[in-house]
């Protein structure tokens, strides 16, 4: 008996393991097993007449991105039964291209996968028309030319857009109706005076919130009251480049300008390979660019252009450039850093797509609106979008297609579109030198 002992103890912690094992032995009063998971469910749905990318959708902490042309989609996260949804659209396609909208957006969760959400989209295309010009930049017999070489353009709160009319060494102004008349400088088909001929040329123009505007031309930056009186702010008729005090400042060939809300000016120095900054006080100074040509992104001061034609500024503090030459739209942001925002130099045309995919063509003027879109005229033939979150779309126009076609989306034809500005109400103006107009684009 005694020697047996170690084998009744053995059997007993055997059996004792054994009904472990099953959930048997503890004393907890539901047993230890393991739950199966309660089971989750996906939401998703149907998508009609989309085209475009850009578009996204969102429900709780969801966002998700839709392709163009996508028919169907699934929100990434399941839910449990009883859970709520909320889907909804995060982003709009790019303006002038769609709109889309959700039906049976909501709901809970019940005991199977949702399929019912609905989103269905519609063409929202670019109404190219022409707002002034004849597109005859010679003096025909008993007709002056209305344009020669229009570029930059500025829009004031009333509608009125101010052009830069390169070759003809003024600033003219249209007002809504296409009445032109003009502002500065000299006028076509009359006898000039000497303070007109003065001006010399003008390739951009911006305004400040004070109905100021800043003009770039013949090496200089010059401003421009409400009245007209015109004072140069920085530069000398001169090629050079230096920082300083306004009147010790030198540029090369500067082609774009913009103004923050604080009233500093932005100057894309286009033969400098530099953007440079003057304060209020006209104090000049070089925020990006190293002067070597290429497309380095990187530390401000390191980083590299080629050629770069437009500036616009965002509400952020953003400088958004055109380096036209690199066929980018670049940023330098507000921790002094530049990136490329848009589009490739390989030769490559990949037409639209998310940031970097896409392809430009010599993107020449720029401009932002208060949503974060940008509006980018392309030496190359189209008028391009960049939406906040990279997508780049095609708004008007055609590559390899030159001419002034009136029309909706890519059936209007552009010849060298330069400059672009934005009015109150959405619309945009396209400042065409190569066809001598001014163009303006509405959303149908």
């Amino acid at each position: 008996m005694h020697k047996g002992m170690p084998l009744r103890r053995l059997a007993l912690n055997m059996a004792l393991l054994t009904l472990a094992g099953c959930g048997g032995g503890g004393s907890s009063a539901g047993g230890g097993g393991t739950q199966p998971p309660a089971p989750t469910y996906t939401v998703g749905g149907s998508i009609s007449g989309l085209k475009t990318g850009g578009l996204t959708l969102a429900s709780g902490a969801d966002k998700l991105s839709i392709a163009a042309a996508a028919t169907s989609f699934t929100l990434p996260t399941a839910l449990a039964a009883g859970a709520s949804y909320d889907v909804r659209i995060g982003s709009q396609p790019p303006r002038f291209t769609q709109r889309c909208a959700v039906a049976n957006g909501s709901g809970a969760i019940g005991s199977a996968n949702v399929s019912n959400v609905a989103l269905s989209c519609v063409d929202h295309p670019a109404l190219v028309g022409t707002l002034a010009g004849n597109g005859n930049p010679t003096k025909l017999p008993g007709t002056a030319a209305v344009f020669n070489e229009p570029q930059g353009l500025a829009v004031d709160d009333a509608g009125n857009v101010f052009v830069a009319d390169r070759k003809n060494n003024r600033i003219a102004k249209i007002t809504p109706a296409g009445v032109v008349s003009t502002f500065v400088g000299a006028t076509p088909g009359q006898a000039a005076t000497e303070a007109e001929l003065a001006f010399g040329y003008a390739d951009d123009i911006t305004r400040d919130k004070d109905g100021n505007f800043y003009v770039v031309g013949n090496h200089m930056v010059r401003k421009i009251t409400k009245e007209g009186v015109v004072s140069t702010v920085a530069g000398a008729a001169e090629i050079g480049y230096a920082d300083g005090p306004g009147a010790q400042a030198r540029f090369n060939t500067p082609l774009g300008i913009t103004v923050d809300s604080a009233g500093n000016l932005y100057v894309a120095d286009t033969l400098n390979l530099r953007i440079r900054k003057i304060t209020p006080a006209g104090v000049v100074s070089t925020i990006a660019g190293s002067g070597a040509r290429g497309a380095a992104d990187g530390a401000a001061l390191q980083a590299s252009f080629n050629n770069p034609y437009g500036v616009a500024v965002d509400k952020a503090g953003n400088v958004l450039i055109a380096d036209t030459l690199n066929h980018l739209v670049r940023k330098l942001g507000t921790d002094g850093t530049v990136s490329t925002l848009a589009g490739h130099d390989n030769g490559v045309d990949a037409g639209d797509g998310q940031g970097t995919q896409a392809s430009l063509k010599q993107p020449s003027g720029i401009t932002v609106d208060g949503d974060g879109n940008l509006y980018v005229a392309e030496l190359g033939g189209k008028v391009r979008s960049i939406s906040p979150s990279g997508y780049v779309a095609t708004i008007a126009g055609q590559y390899a297609a030159p001419g002034s076609v009136d029309g909706l989306g890519s059936v209007a034809t552009f010849t060298t579109p330069h400059g672009i500005a934005l009015d109150a109400t959405g619309k945009l103006y396209i400042g065409d030198p190569g066809a001598g107009r001014v163009r303006k684009i509405a959303e149908q």
